[in-house]
């Protein structure tokens, strides 16, 4: 899974909660229907905002690490960060192959029990 994926996952997930949080608590404090038509039209556009710089972070990373680019990261102040994100994603990589060992470990040790125990 592409690291734009999960942050966008999680992004999607914290927008939810954010506007559900808004409306409930618009709702319960009784405030009137301009003030918090008001109230959830800035969060909605705070969060379409939100998604577009995480759009616009994740092409530049793409392009600049895809590419190579590492004189315009360097221009730009980015490449330390660009090069963690990098690491980071090998590390998640790594750690995706081993759960997946772990997994078909399991799962065969547990294929072999059920074998010993009749089932």
């Amino acid at each position: 899974m592409k690291l734009w994926d999960r942050i966008q996952r999680g992004m999607e997930a914290g927008f939810d909660a954010a506007l559900s949080a808004v409306y409930t608590i618009t709702e319960k404090a009784g405030e009137g229907i301009e003030l918090t038509r008001l109230r959830r039209e800035k969060v909605r556009l705070e969060t379409q905002v939100t998604r577009k710089l995480a759009e616009l972070g994740n092409a530049v990373y793409e392009k600049i690490s895809l590419e190579r680019l590492d004189e315009i990261g360097q221009r730009l102040g980015i490449k330390d960060i660009v090069l963690e994100i990098a690491e980071s994603e090998a590390r998640m990589v790594n750690i995706d192959r081993k759960l997946e060992k772990e997994l078909e470990r399991d799962g065969a040790e547990s294929d072999s029990t059920d074998e010993a125990s009749g089932e």
